[in-house]
């Protein structure tokens, strides 16, 4: 009973898109390394191409054992996925408060990833 329960938590959180609290759950249920990671991917996308939020981002990958080289991969391939997937708004340029500028996802994180260690 408690299993279903877990499924069923794990299933709305995917379904809410809150990827951060899947992962959590997924770890917490033994899911296979694959899918963790799956859901590892869908977060820091998240957290950087929809929030553009770079500590979170950065805070994220520490999280799951990310190096800067390892997150920037991941980043592409989720900008790669919204494209592809009809989805470019995400991507398109937003005011980016610490810059002053209007920066497109690719922007960002380019400029994020130059100073990664520095967040």
């Amino acid at each position: 009973m408690h299993e279903k329960s877990d499924q069923d938590a794990l299933k709305g959180e995917v379904e809410r898109r809150n990827f951060a609290r899947a992962v959590h759950l997924a770890e917490h249920m033994g899911l296979p390394e694959e899918e963790i990671r799956n859901l590892r991917c869908k977060a820091l996308g998240q957290m950087s191409a929809i929030y553009r939020n770079a500590h979170g981002t950065k805070g994220l990958a520490r999280q799951y054992g990310y190096s800067r080289e390892q997150a920037k991969q991941i980043l592409e391939q989720f900008a790669d996925e919204l494209k592809t997937g009809g989805n470019a708004k995400p991507l398109e340029p937003c005011y980016d408060f610490s810059t002053g500028k209007y920066l497109s996802f690719e922007e960002w994180m380019v400029h994020y990833l130059k100073i990664w260690d520095k967040i």
